[in-house]
């Protein structure tokens, strides 16, 4: 369980890491992305945050 549920929260970060780049970047020049980097930059930052307050709970809850 343990195992799965980093794995999960390491692809949906390794996901977002890969938006940011290809919105950051000019990689795809037709792309949507691009004219809004600074709200998918934004929205980067705070899909990191929740995902370190999801794995330290349950870092703490699988401890006990």
């Amino acid at each position: 369980m343990k195992r799965t549920t980093l794995i999960i929260i390491s692809s949906i970060w390794v996901i977002a890491l890969i938006i940011l780049i290809i919105s950051l970047t000019n990689i795809y020049p037709n792309i949507v992305l691009h004219e809004y980097r600074s709200v998918v930059g934004i929205i980067f930052i705070i899909i990191t945050g929740f995902l370190r307050l999801i794995y330290k709970s349950f870092k703490k809850a699988t401890t006990i």
